[in-house]
């Protein structure tokens, strides 16, 4: 199945990126979003691997990275990642996940 990022979540790595080379330069971003990605693209093998999300229905949400890193997608015709967070983040709304769309 497809893995598609739409535009939060690609702002998501971005900014992730940015932060990471800020903090220890360009070797570090470039392994955090590589790690991050390698999960994210790793949900074309098994759509299905993580449970709904409990606040927003037909959304769900995988721990990546460790548990890091939270991925909120949804499966239709492809793999549709919404947002990508940070796990120590306060909890993604509904409200919040439906903007992202």
């Amino acid at each position: 199945m497809r893995v598609n990022l739409l535009d939060q979540a690609r702002a998501d790595l971005w900014e992730y990126d940015q932060y990471y080379r800020a903090l220890d330069g360009q070797v570090l971003a470039r392994s955090m979003l590589a790690r991050i990605k390698q999960d994210v693209l790793s949900l074309a093998e098994n759509p299905y691997i993580a449970p709904q999300y409990e606040l927003a229905p037909d959304i769900r949400r995988r721990v990546v990275v460790g548990g890091d890193f939270l991925v909120f997608y949804r499966v239709r015709q492809e793999v549709e990642v919404l947002h990508i967070r940070r796990a120590e983040r306060a909890p993604a709304t509904e409200a919040f996940l439906a903007k992202t769309v």
